[in-house]
């Protein structure tokens, strides 16, 4: 089954917006082939209040340069932020990029640091407002974008508004059921070293992605963000607890897994202290010491259970009907919240079980969660060499 209907599919299976715009990539990646992804969302005055972008080192470096481009009529991001937010446009970064683009001073200053050249951009939005958009890129050695791709994310639109619509509350967690505990695979993770008393060293590139999930801030790079100078309270809670372990005053084990929109965060804090070092030696000078810090985001357990369905061979319509069964849900349970006959869910289940070769939905889940097991010891491998 093509990526256009999986695409489909994962738009309409109730992810929080946030965790949407990060799933739809890969899918995106295969509709029309570019080198990097960056989403958002969008508040009615135009405050981007979320975002998402595979390069690691993006945040960074729009937290630093983009603001300073807003007031310039001539650059792509003032084009963006304007017109083209108020009109729900696509395709209007096209025509700056002709004669002249590899010599202009939004390329130069934020694009070509990131190793993109070629911009296709896309408003996403409903009834006349946007709220979110999605921007894919080529380096200067790919080709440009042509009408074609424009026409083909065009199609994709309206999917794409349904997956970044704010769910009436407000709060996409408050209507997210999924326990914490069926967290998917480590899709990003980032590093801090810290001293004892929270003082920050050194940070891996991209951590500023994991470090604003924790802290719940906005990321609206159009305006002048301050460099952060505090700790997110998950941080200084494990710091707590570290330190507590060493003097005798805690034995909690420095580990922690917190729910988002955009997934699960799990952090994990360890001593570094040089090999060969005893743990009693190190104990009686912590302050000498310095500490790591281990940030992982996990999928949100519906896109995880998504992909794993979908590169296993499952139709769009055994995917939606797979991720239910996965997280526990009977078959009449999943007839009426899907609104489909139950015969017809019976059906999708049987012919799912017998593509998966798997005979019960408790062997459908253990295929699922083993899957992300398997990717988390490939991913600790990888770190380790």
């Amino acid at each position: 089954m093509g990526a256009i209907e999986h695409l489909k599919t994962l738009c309409c299976i109730g992810l929080p917006p946030e965790s949407a715009m990060i799933a739809v990539v890969p899918l995106l990646h295969e509709i029309i082939p570019h080198g990097w992804t960056r989403a958002g969302l969008i508040e009615p005055d135009a405050t981007i209040t979320s975002t998402y972008a595979e390069n690691p080192e993006s945040a960074a470096l729009c937290r630093e340069r983009l603001w300073t481009f807003m007031d310039d009529p001539s650059s792509l991001a003032s084009l963006l932020a304007g017109p083209a937010f108020r009109a729900v446009g696509i395709g209007w970064a096209l025509h700056m990029q002709g004669r002249g683009w590899l010599e202009n001073c939004f390329l130069r200053e934020i694009e070509a640091p990131l190793d993109s050249c070629w911009i296709l951009d896309a408003m996403i939005g409903d009834a006349g407002r946007t709220f979110g958009f999605v921007h894919l890129t080529r380096p200067r050695s790919a080709r440009p974008f042509t009408v074609d791709d424009v026409q083909r994310l065009d199609k994709l639109r309206p999917w794409l508004a349904h997956a970044f619509r704010r769910s009436p509350s407000g709060d996409p967690r408050k209507e997210d059921g999924t326990p914490i505990a069926t967290a998917g695979a480590t899709v990003l993770s980032g590093q801090v070293i810290l001293t004892s008393d929270g003082m920050i060293v050194y940070q891996t590139t991209g951590v500023d992605l994991l470090l604003r999930i924790l802290t719940g801030e906005p990321s609206d790079y159009t305006r002048h963000v301050p460099v952060r100078d505090k700790l997110p309270a998950p941080i200084l809670k494990l710091l707590g607890q570290i330190t507590g372990a060493a003097n005798g005053t805690s034995n909690t084990p420095p580990r922690m897994r917190i729910s988002s929109a955009y997934g699960v965060p799990t952090l994990e804090a360890k001593w570094l202290v040089p090999a060969g070092t005893l743990a009693e030696d190190a104990a009686r000078d912590p302050k000498a010491c310095l500490i790591s810090v281990t940030i992982e985001r996990h999928e949100h357990a519906i896109a995880h259970a998504a992909r794993v369905l979908r590169e296993s061979g499952a139709t769009p319509a055994q995917v939606k009907v797979g991720i239910q069964l996965a997280l526990g849900k009977t078959k009449p349970v999943i007839a009426v919240e899907l609104g489909i006959h139950l015969s017809s869910i019976v059906d999708v289940t049987k012919k799912l079980y017998q593509n998966l070769d798997v005979h019960n939905s408790a062997e459908l889940a253990t295929k699922i969660w083993l899957n992300q097991k398997q990717d988390e010891v490939r991913q600790s491998l990888r770190r380790a060499e």
